[in-house]
């Protein structure tokens, strides 16, 4: 296994009553990458996937399947040459500070659930001054903040629209 796909830098931690999160190992300066996600490509969007394309979503394996949402984020989103998102230090991040993003930087789009049951609560309890009031999605993201968001999103949101229309290929390093 390489140094990337071990999440050597974050651990988790349950915070008593409130919920099991990811924390930094030691500071992280704003661009230091932080792990990689892995997990099961499947079709559906669920509640711990993290959508990877307009059809795909990863079904995420720890650390990444218990990464909180933020409206205020410390942390964002670089798609890596498999298509599967990188997480990178979106701002300073202390040692031992929660590692939060805002899932619109990977999430288009609540989608519909083939069986109610499935379904998710999108009440935010971020508690941040910004916080929106519930999961935000990027087709929701105002301009202004999609704009400081830039390289920190998943890149099919910026590739091109949700029907593909002015979609370009996601540049891939060749190995002969």
């Amino acid at each position: 296994m390489t140094e990337q796909f071990r999440p050597i830098n974050v651990y988790l931690r349950y915070v008593e009553g409130i919920r099991l999160g990811v924390y930094a190992v030691r500071d992280f300066k704003r661009g230091d990458f932080l792990f990689s996600a892995t997990g099961r490509v499947v079709p559906e969007q669920s509640e711990f996937s993290l959508q990877i394309d307009w059809d795909r979503h990863l079904d995420v394996y720890p650390p990444a399947r218990y990464l909180n949402h933020s409206c205020d984020p410390n942390t964002g989103v670089k798609t890596n040459g498999l298509g599967f998102p990188d997480f990178y230090a979106f701002r300073d991040i202390a040692k031992d500070e929660e590692i939060r993003y805002d899932y619109a930087m990977t999430e288009y789009r609540h989608y519909e659930r083939s069986r109610p049951e499935l379904d998710f609560d999108l009440t935010c309890h971020c508690g941040s001054t910004n916080c929106r009031g519930r999961f935000g999605y990027y087709s929701e993201l105002s301009t202004e903040l999609k704009e400081a968001y830039r390289g920190f999103v998943s890149y099919y949101l910026i590739r091109g629209d949700e029907t593909g229309a002015g979609v370009a290929t996601m540049p891939v390093a060749v190995m002969e």
